[in-house]
């Protein structure tokens, strides 16, 4: 049991002090409802009582609560007080950056309104809390004066616009100094030079007073609550930037952590746990150390004629290395699993290496500090590539996944990936093994009722489970309609299906008054209705958006929710958290059951598992996370008390598949109406 001494020396039951003060916080009639005037709910009541009995008793705890809890207040509450007692510092980990700005915008500061009005709870009104970034979205003041003064060798005419446009930025004194905060983004070539991620930005060369990113780890230091992103904690678990064996924390010595929006867990590791080389980053690599053409780079006043002849070589060959998967490996493929080791040619290794030994001499030659440490970073990144492309080749890990694929905006660069074939093991050892609480909630962690398969995922198959559900009203405030006759999505000629899909659309969305939401599983079929839909729509006078076109996801947010009446087609990351209440969004129409890519090489490697297993990858893999990601898309329309709307899905097979009950039963009530394609005409076209 946790004691705490009081100034006076007198002992207190940490236990009962910590309960107390949340009872009377949340109970009904308690502070939040008497100072705050927020309504009693008894699910969030439930959800802080047990957060804060897994934080005192130092455990785990897997935590669904529906939407509409408060499970934000539920637990950031209990993290401040216990950490305030405890001494301990709470991480909070949200997926998404708009969870992120509520925590700081709204939840943060309402909890130091709370805290200032209510006399009892003065004691915890300096509470501490910082938010972290990754230190390659900090703006380094030390490397930005020195770019300053070494521009002529770095960047071009249009590049050195943007540097000054960055100078102009960090004089006028940015809140936080984090690139998200210039309007428009700056230029990734320019920013990677006065970044913090670098060793020039260092304790001995950087102080808090001037620089963002000292400033920031400053205020992350003192901090009893710190927020970040999965990607980033993750990043520094990939990076063995965790505490040491002897420590009981996750990232600090003496932590605990709150994962909001858990359900993304499983895939947010595989991603930060494995290998990503870009042939882009490795251009940019070898430009950025010497541009022969434009006569640019860090080498440029240093280099020897050998130096820029070695550089040369090496982007030749990583150039032709690039060439041969793009043209020879991937062909008309956009990704291909590689099974096999030494399938890869390997004839870039001898220049890259010999461009390293360059690198190596000038940095032991440089007679100045910040020259040495930009080229032991350069050093360090090159070494990290080619160590990554050799475990490549030689499909080095067994336990993990490798593949190469296409991206970016002309589907003209290609990637090396891999991923580990199961985060259990990893997570399990690096957040379920340490002597503190990590905690997950989400409002999607279940399937029927469990949290089995979540809990299997990532290694937590011990770790208690809670549930509990929304208070919404669905049965009164949301309509569910089903296209019994809809054409399946991939079956034989698709033109009937997609003519379906537009009319569709047109029909259900232009008799609504308020807003809809079309979630689609890809952005072929999106676009292809947005052209569709186009002119029609224009008739009448209400907008038309999709995502991938005009604006970015928020810009696309913000239209929805300003006009209050527009059609709105969206993807992937619309299927999750996204947050319009009101009239703004008044229909969500899901247009397929998400099931993932059984093609993609991640997936295909744990079905080969699975199979030698005798087990059903369908029913292991693929309809579990499905199931998961409807109930996400689900959730984008009933988000307040006086929300209504209507939820329409055009996927036949949810009711003439026999796995058509798996999502049926995640409906957030039971009944439904079905309708076919001549009701949406006679019902909807024509009103």
């Amino acid at each position: 049991m946790i004691k705490l001494l009081d100034p006076a020396d007198e002992v207190f039951d940490f236990k009962e002090i910590f309960s107390g003060e949340l009872k009377s916080i949340f109970k009904p009639a308690g502070y939040l409802q008497s100072v705050l005037e927020l309504e009693h709910r008894p699910e969030q009541e439930k959800m802080a009582r047990r957060v804060g009995e897994a934080l005192a008793a130092e455990e785990p705890l897997l935590f669904e609560a529906g939407t509409g809890v408060g499970k934000s207040l539920a637990y950031l509450l209990p993290s401040i007080i216990f950490s305030k007692l405890s001494k301990k510092k709470g991480v909070i980990a949200t997926n998404t950056i708009s969870l992120q700005e509520q925590l700081i915008g709204k939840d943060i500061p309402m909890i130091r309104d709370l805290f200032d009005k209510v006399d009892s709870l003065k004691k915890y009104q300096d509470f501490r809390c910082a938010l972290l970034v990754g230190r390659g979205n900090y703006l380094c003041t030390n490397r930005l004066s020195r770019a300053l003064r070494g521009q002529g060798d770095l960047f071009e005419h249009r590049q050195r616009d943007e540097l000054e446009r960055i100078a102009q930025w960090a004089s006028d004194g940015p809140e936080e100094g984090i690139r998200q905060e210039i309007s428009p983004g700056p230029s990734s070539v320019v920013w990677d030079q006065v970044n913090a991620d670098s060793s020039l930005c260092s304790p001995k060369n950087c102080q808090p007073d001037t620089c963002f990113y000292r400033r920031a780890r400053s205020r992350v230091d003192q901090a009893d609550l710190v927020i970040l992103n999965h990607s980033l904690l993750f990043s520094l678990i990939g990076a063995g930037i965790v505490p040491s064996e002897d420590d009981s924390g996750v990232l600090f010595p003496d932590d605990f952590v709150i994962f909001d929006e858990a359900h993304e867990i499983p895939d947010v590791a595989s991603d930060h746990l494995g290998i990503s080389v870009s042939s882009w980053a490795m251009e940019s690599f070898f430009k950025k150390l010497y541009n022969a053409k434009k006569g640019k780079g860090v080498l440029k006043r240093i280099g020897r004629t050998t130096d820029f002849e070695a550089i040369e070589q090496a982007e030749v060959a990583t150039e032709d290395f690039f060439n041969h998967l793009h043209l020879e490996v991937l062909g008309e493929r956009d990704r291909l699993r590689l099974r096999e080791p030494n399938r890869l040619p390997i004839e870039l290794f001898p220049p890259f290496g010999r461009a390293l030994r360059s690198l190596i001499e000038l940095a032991d030659r440089a007679d100045d500090e910040p020259t040495r440490l930009e080229l032991k970073d350069q050093i360090k990144r090159g070494q990290t590539y080619l160590s990554a492309i050799s475990e490549f080749i030689e499909v080095k890990d067994k336990s993990c996944v490798y593949w190469l694929e296409r991206g970016g905006s002309r589907n003209q660069l290609i990637y090396l990936r891999s991923a580990p074939l199961s985060v259990a093991s990893i997570l399990a050892e690096e957040l379920f093994a340490k002597p503190t609480s990590v905690i997950m909630t989400s409002a999607t962690l279940t399937r029927k009722g469990s949290a089995s398969t979540f809990s299997k995922q990532i290694g937590a198959e011990d770790v208690p489970q809670c549930l509990v559900s929304s208070p919404f009203d669905f049965e009164n405030n949301l309509s569910i309609s089903i296209l019994s006759d809809f054409p399946e999505p991939m079956r034989g000629d698709r033109t009937i299906y997609l003519k379906c899909l537009v009319e569709a659309i047109f029909s259900l969305s232009s008799a609504q008054s308020g807003g809809t939401l079309v979630l689609f599983t890809n952005y072929a079929d999106l676009h292809h209705c947005y052209e569709q839909l186009r002119p029609r729509w224009s008739k009448t006078h209400r907008s038309l958006f999709a995502q991938g076109k005009e604006f970015s996801r928020s810009e696309l947010a913000k239209k929805m929710m300003e006009e209050g009446d527009v059609l709105l087609l969206g993807a992937e990351s619309f299927w999750k958290g996204f947050d319009a209440k009101g009239q703004c969004l008044s229909q969500v129409i899901l247009t397929r059951l998400p099931f993932e890519n059984p093609s993609h090489p991640l997936l295909e490697a744990k079905s080969d598992v699975l199979e030698a297993q005798n087990k059903s990858a369908f029913r292991e893999i693929t309809l579990p996370s499905a199931v998961i990601k409807f109930r996400q898309g689900i959730g984008r329309l009933i988000r307040s008390q006086t929300d209504c709307g209507e939820l329409v899905i055009l996927d036949s097979r949810i009711l003439n598949k026999n796995y058509g009950s798996e999502f049926l039963g995640e409906l957030p009530k039971k009944s439904y109406q079905t309708l076919s394609l001549l009701d949406l005409s006679d019902e909807y076209h024509d009103s």
